[in-house]
């Protein structure tokens, strides 16, 4: 918007004497001081510009009480605008700011702050005086004080941490670090090897995992670290969504001997921890000391990767250099520098001196009040914190939070033995509940002991992780075991409407699984394997085939049936809301051409396409252009058609009352419903 443009704006606003303007998004660089002609201006909004001062004239607004700046170029904070102590509303965000101005705590009348986007890395105590603030926005900032897990919580569980630190406060210096790769790549060796212990060529493979300590120093300061060895067995990645965290450090063992995966498990990885630091180690060096990677173009593509170290636990190769550069990572992993209140760390020592495998919600409750832990926040926050430093599993949700583990390797070794059970096995996925006495030992004399009043908590658990569902009231079916040959069933290909995901780099082996454990209530009976399924709506008559090629990376949909269009968009949402639970998980989803079915046309260009102008589009592999309206056509929704859709979700899914549909597309769609569904 030119000067001149944004004068007449101004002189229009002033002349219908408006008391909301909007001058987001337009390109603004200077802000003429007319601005002070609207005086009756109570909210102006000027994010997403390219202001880098603002005028003395507008802050001589009588009326202003929402003021937001937000993604501008301001170098400095004129202190004219902390005079504005009539404030409400203030935005602050993307300004780069490291620290707050202590005049900001002046305005205590402010109910909304945002600050998300800065560089912000501690919050002061002043941010109590605000005593009216309601919301307070910081995401995406580097904060360890108070740690970004109670910013995120909101300002009463800010108010409620900086209450806590009267009593006392010390550095948590405690640290994740845990070790992934595919089965006898010698992750055990390894942990073996950084605690001393001697080498055993004939080490048992890890089932589940395995918790070992380690008290070290690195950084000049001493560090406990909680080592976390993950059995590789294929049949159990699925599994490690229980404890992959962010703010941890990851270990990627390969094996020497074979052509690893290297990248399958740096994409692991990546979904569930994030951009949490990973140290690869090339093992057993002894057996083949010509194994490497293509390092430059790892570490290009993955900046997560802070080393590469070969290793031989047999000889006793690169150990030490392997150590040196573990304990100079562990010293910057953003959790070491967290501050904890002394109540915090009272709990924390109970829990890990109680010797139980799990405790319920009113023991940990009751532990709290004993440490002088107040505040339903407080408590939430560090249950969450001991859940990511691997002293406690905890889940929020409705049955699951009635019980805390305490114990990780108790409840994983059940996973294990229920997932590779003889009689789960020889059933093809099939566990009858009445079976787990037999599987699950019981007793005092056995290291981990599972009586009956606890089978119900692991089952629910694998039921929301999505590994199994119920079959009637006796059974629950894994989908992992199913059997992998596709049944011979009939289903119209040719009159289909068609639909592609492409995963760019990995297709995490879960989401198959957990697709057929969502929508199992609509699978045909007998008709479904490992990576398939036949799927029908009984209310609309519609049916489904759903096909994994986990080799291509790719996820196939063919729907037929009368409401053919809502019911893809019904499973295409189930597979985004999966996909939308990774970490940088890059998924193209795909439009079949109508005579070519082998010929796709990604369904985002298609949407840029239609912001562009452009009418018609030739995707790769075409032999002529197709209408970019036609082929968006084949998926997109009309009103009375997003009706029936959420409709559809509906009767699977609780989800709150939804906005009056307008003109958007689906994907838009999915996102509102995502959003209601999460309360957001």
């Amino acid at each position: 918007m030119t000067n001149e443009e944004l004068l007449e704006v101004i002189e229009e606003a002033k002349a219908s004497g408006v008391t909301r303007l909007d001058l987001r998004y337009k390109r603004i660089t200077v802000l003429p001081r007319e601005i002070c002609q609207l005086t009756s201006l109570t909210r102006l909004d000027l994010g997403y510009n390219n202001l880098t001062t603002l005028p003395p004239e507008l802050f001589q607004l009588p009326n202003l009480t929402e003021l937001y700046l937000s993604y501008n170029k301001l170098t400095v904070l004129p202190q004219e605008l902390f005079e504005l102590r009539n404030l409400t509303g203030l935005g602050l965000g993307g300004l780069s700011l490291s620290a707050l101005p202590s005049e900001l705590f002046q305005l205590t009348k402010l109910k909304e702050l945002w600050l998300e986007g800065n560089q912000l890395t501690t919050l002061p105590p002043e941010i109590c005086q605000l005593t009216k603030l309601e919301e307070l926005i910081l995401d995406n900032n580097p904060l360890t004080s108070p740690p970004l897990e109670i910013a995120e919580k909101g300002i009463e569980a800010i108010r409620q941490y900086f209450s806590s630190l009267k009593a006392g406060v010390a550095s948590l210096n405690e640290v994740k670090v845990l070790l992934v790769g595919d089965g006898a790549a010698g992750k055990t060796s390894l942990v073996k090897q950084l605690l001393g212990e001697a080498f055993d060529q004939h080490e048992d493979t890890t089932h589940g995992i395995s918790i070992r300590g380690w008290d070290v120093e690195a950084g000049g300061q001493p560090i406990k670290v909680n080592i976390w060895d993950f059995g590789g067995q294929e049949i159990m990645h699925a599994t490690h969504q229980f404890f992959l965290s962010k703010r941890s450090l990851y270990v990627l063992v390969l094996d020497g001997r074979k052509d690893e995966r290297a990248e399958y498990w740096l994409r692991h990885i990546e979904s569930f921890g994030g951009d949490s630091p990973v140290l690869i180690v090339l093992n057993k060096h002894d057996a083949n000391p010509s194994f490497d990677l293509n390092r430059p173009f790892l570490l290009g593509k993955y900046p997560v990767i802070k080393g590469i170290c070969r290793t031989s636990c047999a000889d006793g190769h690169g150990i030490g250099r392997f150590r040196d550069a573990l304990l100079k990572e562990l010293a910057q992993v953003p959790m070491i520098g967290i501050r904890w209140p002394q109540s915090w760390f009272a709990v924390k020592q109970r829990i890990e001196q109680m010797g139980k495998p799990y405790i319920s919600r009113e023991e940990y409750g009751d532990l709290c009040a004993d440490a002088g832990l107040a505040g339903e926040e407080n408590r939430s926050t560090l249950v969450d914190f001991l859940h990511d430093l691997g002293v406690a599993v905890h889940f929020k949700d409705y049955i699951l939070n009635a019980t805390h583990v305490l114990d990780p390797v108790w409840v994983t070794n059940a996973v294990y033995k229920l997932i590779n059970a003889e009689q789960t096995a020889d059933s093809k996925g099939r566990l009858r509940l009445d079976s787990l006495c037999a599987i699950l030992p019981q007793g005092r004399e056995e290291p981990y002991s599972y009586p009956a009043c606890t089978h119900a908590y692991v089952i629910e658990l694998m039921r929301k992780f999505q590994l199994c569902w119920r079959v009637g009231e006796e059974a629950v079916l894994i989908p992992q075991l199913l059997p992998v040959p596709e049944p011979p069933f009939t289903f119209d290909y040719s009159g289909s409407l068609g639909f592609v995901l492409h995963y760019h780099s990995f297709l995490p082996p879960s989401v198959m699984p957990r697709f057929l454990v969502k929508r199992h209530g609509q699978i045909k009976p007998d008709l479904c394997w490992r990576t398939g399924a036949v799927l029908r709506d009984q209310a609309s008559g519609s049916e489904a085939v759903i096909k994994a090629d986990t080799e291509a990376r790719r996820i196939y949909l063919w729907v037929n049936g009368p409401r053919r269009k809502e019911y893809l968009s019904f499973l295409w949402f189930s597979l985004r809301e999966i996909n939308s639970s990774f970490e940088k998980l890059a998924v193209s989803e795909r439009i079949p051409m109508p005579d070519d079915k082998d010929v796709t046309a990604d369904y985002q260009t298609l949407l840029d396409s239609v912001q562009d102008g452009i009418e018609r589009i030739r995707p790769d592999g075409a032999k002529r252009a197709y209408s970019v309206k036609e082929l968006l056509g084949q998926v997109e929704l009309k009103p009375e058609e997003k009706k029936s859709f959420v409709e559809m979700l509906n009767s699977v899914v609780e989800i709150k009352a939804m906005p009056p549909f307008v003109d958007i597309n689906i994907s838009e769609l999915f996102k509102i419903v995502l959003a209601t569904q999460k309360g957001k």
